[in-house]
């Protein structure tokens, strides 16, 4: 045999076998010979075409490179959602207005106030019996001196109790409260949500929208409004930071003495219209949700009346 046609049998043994074409035998010898070869061939042969499949080196550290980084994103995401604070966790900001208290606080390591079931109208402020009453804390005589006093939030009838963390005192109109989160500002010293806690589970009706005037103001953010006395007695008196927004409108309303009262709701207070001191500056008063929360005394249940619409301009 030639050295041309060795070599040119050598290449063809030694090629990759997927590269790797059968010679033409040219003589019945030769197809012989060939077949015996690729015969001896077909053992290697499923080993080497399924090595050709496998993934390279390379792109299987990659994949699992990928496979352990999406591991770890759902693993981060995962302790996000487990220590991602609710919003009870969360801390009040101050906003615009005077912060809200949440809730009605249920006194800790000491009994509630009170637990009585005794009720009666709302006197006027210069009418308060006299008698024994709870020192004001020292926290809050500042606050109690500047906002209105007796007028606005009636005798303590508690000491200060810490409740919940915080410390607070009952007043006959008025629950105060320290936040001491806010030492300093204008927050430091805020009213309870009386209004709020005190209608719970009642719902009232809502006034149809309408544009404010300088006699009567509507609120969209509880759809009521506020005018006539109340309206003037509000803007006197601290407005927004002391009792809040409306969340009722005026109505007749029968309190616990059996009398009916004029009477609006307030996030913080319920103002009542008093016409046996008409033309004295206990016509229009604070009501005594104070006295009515922490005694736990019975609750009115009148239904608010569908306001009329306010005519538009």
């Amino acid at each position: 045999m030639s050295d041309q046609k060795q070599r040119t049998k050598y290449v063809a043994e030694n090629r990759n076998p997927l590269a790797r074409s059968p010679l033409r035998p040219k003589t019945p010898g030769a197809a012989k010979s060939a077949g015996a070869a690729a015969g001896a061939a077909d053992p290697d042969a499923p080993t080497q075409v399924n090595s050709a499949y496998r993934l390279p080196a390379w792109l299987r550290n990659r994949w699992l490179t990928w496979v352990l980084a999406l591991l770890v994103v759902l693993g981060l995401i995962s302790l996000v959602l487990i220590f991602w604070p609710t919003g009870e966790q969360l801390q009040a900001t101050p906003t615009s207005q005077a912060k809200l208290s949440d809730a009605q606080p249920t006194a800790v390591g000491q009994e509630v106030l009170g637990g009585g079931t005794s009720s009666g109208a709302p006197a006027a402020a210069n009418q308060i019996p006299a008698g024994d009453t709870p020192a004001i804390g020292a926290t809050f005589a500042d606050y109690y001196t500047a906002h209105g006093g007796l007028q606005i939030l009636g005798r303590p009838i508690s000491e200060v109790l810490t409740v919940n963390g915080r410390q607070i005192q009952w007043f006959e109109r008025a629950r105060v409260e320290h936040w001491p989160e806010y030492a300093g500002g204008t927050y430091e010293i805020q009213l309870g949500r009386l209004g709020a806690e005190y209608t719970t589970g009642r719902q009232f009706a809502t006034q149809q929208f309408f544009v404010s005037r300088a006699d009567l103001r509507f609120f969209v953010e509880t759809g009521h409004s506020l005018g006539g006395a109340f309206l003037t007695f509000w803007e006197q008196h601290g407005g927004m930071a002391m009792f809040g927004m409306p969340i009722s409108e005026e109505f007749d309303e029968v309190l616990p003495d059996g009398k009916a009262y004029r009477v609006q709701y307030f996030e913080r207070a319920r103002l009542e219209l008093h016409p046996e001191v008409a033309g004295t500056p206990y016509e229009v008063q604070v009501g005594l949700l104070g006295t009515a929360l922490s005694q736990n005394e019975s609750r009115p249940t009148t239904i608010q009346p569908v306001p009329t619409a306010v005519p538009l301009p």
